[in-house]
């Protein structure tokens, strides 16, 4: 009886914590995309792609130091949406970018549930 309740209180536990983080790596074609919309060699950004919106999609990308990445930027995040244009291929595009966001003001821009998913802090 002890046993099954401690399983069953660790796999509620990893569901709870799977559920917390879920956005995802970019696939390649979206990281190479996504660092192109925003002029940020690859290797240099880190990126995530929001899971809880199918349609469209949206991403943060963030500078990440490494070999060969000088610091570009202390803190800040880019958040971008994948748009469809009229007669033309959905492309990532710049929406916004900050390291210190107002609430309302990033909401009327990034739905709040997307913000959430990707980590995006707000004041």
């Amino acid at each position: 009886m002890i046993r099954s309740a401690a399983i069953l209180a660790a796999a509620v536990a990893l569901v709870c914590a799977v559920g917390a983080a879920a956005d995802s790596a970019p696939s390649p074609n979206e990281r190479r995309a996504i660092a192109r919309a925003i002029d940020l060699p690859r290797k240099c950004a880190k990126i995530r792609v929001s899971t809880v919106a199918r349609q469209p999609k949206w991403a943060s990308a963030a500078w990440q130091d490494g070999p060969g990445c000088e610091p570009f930027a202390a803190n800040g995040v880019t958040l971008l949406k994948k748009k469809q244009r009229e007669g033309r291929r959905a492309r990532w595009r710049f929406v916004t970018a900050g390291s210190d966001f107002e609430c309302a003001a990033l909401y009327d821009e990034v739905p709040r549930r997307v913000a959430e998913d990707l980590g995006i802090d707000c004041r």
